[in-house]
């Protein structure tokens, strides 16, 4: 009898123990909300990734590997804040560049307080307590380890890297959730799922974004002057195209450069360790005969001594095209792996007062890879800067129409497909002297965003065209990208003191940027405000000054399996845009 009493309370105490750990672990635990009472905030499937391109991983230690979070807060008026840049940006609107300032602009969009507070207190309930309100009211940041944000998102992390840069990425594959009564608070949340489209890194001898180049030790006056009469060639015999060339092709005379407002400014952004050399620049300004200036400001990282080939040709090109300009570089480094860089280039910018009038990015990715709450959150920052009367120029990409993994559709790229960007597209220059489009530019109709009024006829035109070709491949009724092409091939660069030519829309991006800056230049010096989304206006120009483009009519932009892709023709096509600028006439008429 005394054995079984004794067994009994010996069983009594066991349970009595389990269930005060049980207790514990679900004191401890308080903050995991049952995955009933959670909802999708992106997606609702796992994300899927080209074997071809990633390499999945295990994270070594998840509690000392750290992952920046960035939770975007749902803003406020955002209906009427699209109107207001419709009506701002529309040349035959009575409010058009009316802006408003970076202050009126946060005030006007800036979230509830209680949706600020909710996403707050979900932080510090479960033991977050280090974050960071922006600036602009609308972004919450934090640090925290693996372990942590796989708990509070009930996902699960891997060390993702990309085959061909090495670069490496700390990314959940699962679609992240949040409890349910914070849905209607949060937008998006980055650094769980989001990967960027990365190109090879360059090398020397290599290639640069897939397009080849020959290192060239050019150096002294004899040499620069072959450039700039068109007597240094490529092997395939078309023309190597210095700053000057490129003015004389575009028709940008002397007058037209001479910049002298001190409200006018530009930038450009970079990412993932892309630095700049202040020696390459100045060098690169000596060799061509350009003024010698410098950049006026670096926010971000930069290490002098570990240049970047992107970064040398974003900033000399951009100052080539616009001297006497104050020109910023807005360096995101990608410094560890738990960064999502165009994120944090995209917060800082929104945070930033004083922004740059005209920047330039050449950055893209694909448009189906990224979940619509990323891409509408992203529109609306890009929406912010339009109302502020900025500008923003993205490259349009160098993979063509893009292509899906079954050859029967084509795949838009993005942000160059969004409405509120210019997106530049890529010529050639041939040896003949014919200017064509290149296989390379990125284009086509997006399949997130509906097309804009003030491409209607252009789109509506090229697609009457097509005759019903290629109608199974793409949406008939989604913007139209790229808007307008510069070169992107074969523009000579300085990196690492010696001269090089080098290809992709990275190119054509820094040099239209750089013309907008002039014109933005012009417009201020006679009290007219700058151009901001330059969009309508350019399709106007375009309407009623055709003069003012060398229209591209031939050219196209397959890409891989997708044999057949769009072709360019007389007026605006997805190849081309609207074409290349011939500038002195196109300012013109930008300041009736």
């Amino acid at each position: 009898m005394n054995i079984k009493f004794n067994l009994i309370i010996i069983i009594l105490l066991i349970l009595l123990v389990l269930n005060v750990n049980n207790c514990k672990k679900i004191k401890n635990k308080k903050h995991i909300t049952p995955q009933r009472l959670r909802r999708f905030v992106e997606h609702s499937k796992p994300i899927s990734l080209n074997k071809k391109v990633w390499k999945i991983t295990e994270i070594e230690n998840v509690f000392s590997a750290q992952i920046e979070l960035t939770f975007g807060i749902k803003q406020r008026n955002l209906v009427e804040l699209e109107d207001f840049v419709w009506r701002v940006s529309d040349p035959n609107d009575s409010m058009y560049g009316n802006y408003k300032s970076f202050q009126e602009i946060k005030e006007w969009v800036k979230p509830l307080d209680q949706s600020v507070e909710a996403v707050k207190n979900w932080l510090t309930e479960n033991e977050i307590t280090e974050f960071t309100v922006t600036e602009s009211g609308d972004f919450i940041r934090t640090t925290i380890s693996i372990d942590k944000a796989e708990q509070l998102l009930s996902v699960r992390y891997n060390k993702i890297v990309h085959k061909l840069s090495k670069q490496s990425f700390f990314r959940s594959l699962d679609p992240y959730t949040v409890p349910r009564e914070l849905y209607d608070h949060i937008d998006f949340i980055g650094g769980v799922n989001h990967l960027p489209l990365l190109a090879p890194r360059p090398k020397e001898g290599g290639s640069v974004n897939g397009i080849g180049y020959e290192l060239e030790s050019l150096r002294n006056n004899k040499q620069i002057k072959s450039f700039n009469e068109k007597k240094v060639a490529a092997r395939n015999g078309d023309p190597y195209l210095s700053p000057d060339l490129i003015r004389k092709e575009m028709n940008v005379s002397q007058t037209s450069t001479n910049s002298t407002h001190l409200g006018n400014s530009q930038a450009i952004a970079q990412f993932l360790k892309e630095y700049f050399s202040p020696s390459d620049l100045r060098n690169f300004q000596n060799r061509f005969g350009l003024k010698q200036e410098q950049v006026d400001n670096i926010i971000g990282p930069n290490q002098n001594l570990n240049p970047g080939i992107e970064t040398a040709l974003d900033i000399q090109y951009i100052m080539a095209m616009a001297p006497n300009v104050p020109t910023w570089i807005v360096s995101t480094g990608g410094l560890h792996e738990g960064q999502e860089p165009f994120l944090d280039w995209l917060v800082d910018l929104s945070s930033n007062p004083n922004l740059p009038l005209v920047h330039s990015i050449s950055y893209g990715d694909d448009e189906s890879s990224i979940g619509l709450a990323y891409t509408d959150r992203v529109d609306t920052e890009f929406k912010k800067y339009a109302a502020m009367g900025k500008t923003i120029v993205f490259s349009s990409g160098d993979f063509g129409v893009g292509c899906n993994d079954a050859c029967d559709s084509f795949s838009p790229g993005w942000p160059a497909s969004s409405r509120f960007v210019l997106a530049v597209g890529g010529v050639i220059k041939k040896k003949d002297g014919s200017i064509i489009g290149d296989e390379i530019s990125g284009g086509g109709f997006s399949n997130y965003f509906s097309r804009p009024w003030y491409q209607v006829d252009e789109c509506s035109s090229y697609i009457e065209w097509l005759n019903g070709s290629l109608s199974t491949f793409y949406n008939q009724s989604g913007r139209g990208y790229p808007d307008i092409s510069s070169f992107s091939e074969n523009v000579i660069i300085l990196y690492k003191d010696k001269l090089m030519p080098i290809g992709g829309t990275s190119a054509s991006a820094p040099i239209i940027a750089g013309l907008l800056s002039l014109i933005n230049d012009q417009r201020l010096q006679k009290n007219q405000s700058p151009i901001g989304l330059f969009n309508p206006l350019l399709y106007k120009i375009a309407r009623d000054h055709p003069n003012s483009f060398l229209d591209i009519d031939f050219g196209e932009n397959n890409y891989k399996c997708c044999a057949n892709g769009f072709k360019s023709k007389n007026g605006w096509d997805p190849v081309t845009g609207l074409g290349l600028p011939n500038f002195d006439e196109l300012v013109k008429h930008c300041l009736e």
